[in-house]
């Protein structure tokens, strides 16, 4: 995804959903930090943004579905689409995520998750392009290990989830050549 694509669904929500705040909080989220990635290929295969609107409602929630999500004329002519995030997601996020959004540029009212949070929700979700994304921003120097270390290790997570997404970092952070 290109952050034009990314700027043009949250003009696209913010029009229709007349919502104060909108939160971008899947891949597309690194963008706000690292524009120049979009241009880089790095989300090549990433054609939604994943957004969170503050306040929504069911119907606005399926308002904005039907014109700019998945399926919709608005994907079928541009490419691209918006996924619209129920607010129990936030419950996933590690604790602080809020004083830590990014600004999109060029808007009061758009704001995107934090690199270093992003990655440790890839962490946590633990699917191949998800770890991929993170190891790549890990060999570009874009986050560190000791600081994806710390911030996993903040997250509220059960025992289970603990031993698999671990085990995860420990990957992400051999495969991309990170102490």
């Amino acid at each position: 995804m290109l952050v034009q694509s990314l700027e043009h669904l949250a003009q696209s929500a913010l029009a229709l959903a007349q919502s104060r705040r909108i939160f971008i909080l899947g891949s597309s989220s690194i963008l706000a930090s690292f524009p120049e990635l979009g241009e880089a290929g790095l989300l090549d295969n990433t054609f939604d943004a994943d957004l969170l609107l503050d306040p929504v409602t069911k119907g606005i929630s399926d308002l904005l579905k039907e014109a700019i999500g998945e399926g919709s004329l608005f994907e079928k002519e541009k490419g691209y689409h918006a996924d619209i995030l129920h607010p129990s997601i936030v419950e996933t996020l590690p604790p602080g995520w809020e004083g830590r959004l990014v600004a999109v540029e060029g808007f009061d009212n758009v704001l995107a998750l934090e690199p270093l949070d992003l990655a440790v929700v890839k962490i946590v979700l633990g699917r191949e392009k998800d770890l991929a994304l993170v190891r790549r921003l890990l060999l570009l120097g874009k986050i560190s290990a000791e600081d994806l270390r710390k911030r996993w290790s903040s997250m509220p997570l059960g025992e289970r989830e603990i031993f698999r997404s671990g085990r995860n970092l420990a990957l992400v952070v051999e495969g991309s050549g990170s102490r």
